[in-house]
């Protein structure tokens, strides 16, 4: 790519849009000023870019939203069908790539975790690109799956590459098996010649995750996948973020963390699950800028961390949470019945999340150890109000104000 002129640039998510928390107003995000024609990006990444969008939407008047959500239908019927959109795209959904992406921005390659489908419609659907997506890991030189140019469907990571194959295995204790319909599923294994001879001086992880099978040698991913009639390959979960709560219940904690961050609130979240417990908990990270607004509108505080501990407002964000899930089909144990809104930003830096922006949850599990103690310490008193209300620096008369101005 050097050879042939091209230029490269990198970027953060405290600076990727006009948007992003560490880019003061009136100020250029990255994605303005380097002007990409393509880009890797991380599913959360994407995750980010949608809320910011439609919390602007949001915020427009009647007709602006019915008139966005009306052609976001049109385009979107279409995209199920494979058609494109050129009137619509140069009338409406261009200057959305122009204002947010810099405005050649052709395709999209998301990688390192499990891309949502509904965030995979929305960029190609408003923003106007290309999405492609991969699967692989370090075990396999990065390589495994890719999607192809002409797959219109979504959430898949696609087929295997040249010197690749795959295949699944069953994993009785999650319930997933190769036999299930109407497609199977399990635990995904990669083969051939990109796998990895072994692990520096590891020789015992090296026997729980390398075997050879009928003569070709595999990596183990952890990873549960789903294959399609057609050959492609969809990640559903991860064997080490399932687990298995004191009901009997299995909780796929990353499936509901995925529900949780279509919130524009949440900018991050980390679902716990105890096998000695019977409800799941979530420590919610928030996007700064949303949660300032709100705390500014709904409880006259300019600084939200002065109301991070208050109960009402914890309650009213968990009555978010709990809907995202419940419209996401997440059944009742699943969904947490208790939630701490945490101060910290989690970045590389802080060691909660790596470079891919996925969860540390041991390292997350140490940090907040107490918090989530604190939250599991009353399971008996669950769904009572017997806890102290901690005190909040908003009266009530003032929080009634507002709301009776807000409708």
């Amino acid at each position: 790519m050097f050879y042939s002129g091209i230029k490269l640039g990198y970027s953060s998510p405290q600076t990727l849009t006009d948007q992003s928390t560490s880019v003061k107003k009136g100020q250029k995000g990255d994605l303005q000023e380097l002007r990409p024609t393509l880009m890797n990006a991380v599913p959360t990444i994407l995750d980010r870019i949608q809320q910011a969008l439609y919390g602007k939407i949001k915020e427009s008047n009647f007709f602006v939203r019915q008139l966005f959500n009306l052609v976001c239908a049109i385009k979107n019927k279409r995209l199920e069908y494979g058609l494109k959109t050129p009137i619509l795209d140069r009338l409406v959904f261009s200057r959305f790539n122009k204002t947010i992406l810099g405005g050649r921005l052709k395709a999209i390659m998301s990688g390192g975790a499990i891309l949502a489908e509904n965030t995979q419609r929305f960029a190609e659907c408003v923003l106007c690109v290309d999405v492609f997506q991969g699967y692989g890991l370090t075990e396999t030189c990065a390589g495994g799956t890719i999607t192809d140019h002409y797959d219109i469907s979504v959430g898949r990571a696609g087929y295997p590459i040249i010197s690749s194959e795959f295949r699944l295995i069953d994993w009785e204790e999650g319930h997933y098996k190769t036999t299930d319909k109407p497609n199977p599923r399990g635990e995904v294994l990669i083969g051939g010649k990109i796998v990895a001879d072994s692990y520096f001086g590891d020789a015992a992880k090296e026997n729980d995750n390398f075997k050879e099978i009928e003569g070709t040698r595999y990596f183990y991913t952890g990873d549960i996948g789903e294959v399609y009639p057609d050959g492609t390959l969809k990640i559903i979960d991860r064997k080490k973020d399932v687990v298995k709560i004191s009901d009997g219940e299995f909780v796929s904690l990353a499936k509901i963390e995925m529900s949780m961050k279509k919130l524009p609130i949440v900018e991050n979240c980390c679902c716990c699950a105890k096998s000695s417990s019977a409800y799941t908990i979530a420590l919610i990270c928030p996007n700064s800028k949303e949660i300032s607004r709100y705390a500014e509108k709904h409880y006259n505080e300019k600084e939200w961390k002065n109301i991070a501990d208050d109960e009402d407002f914890n309650d009213e964000i968990l009555r978010k949470v709990i809907e995202i899930c419940k419209k996401d089909g997440a059944a009742s144990y699943e969904i947490p019945k208790k939630i701490k809104i945490v101060k910290d930003h989690w970045t590389p830096e802080t060691g909660l999340v790596n470079d891919a922006l996925k969860l540390k949850r041991k390292a997350i599990g140490e940090k907040y150890k107490d918090d989530i103690e604190q939250l599991y310490s009353d399971e008996s008193n669950n769904d009572s109000k017997k806890k102290t209300k901690p005190k909040s620096n908003v009266k009530k008369d003032d929080k009634d104000d507002d709301k009776k101005k807000d409708e």
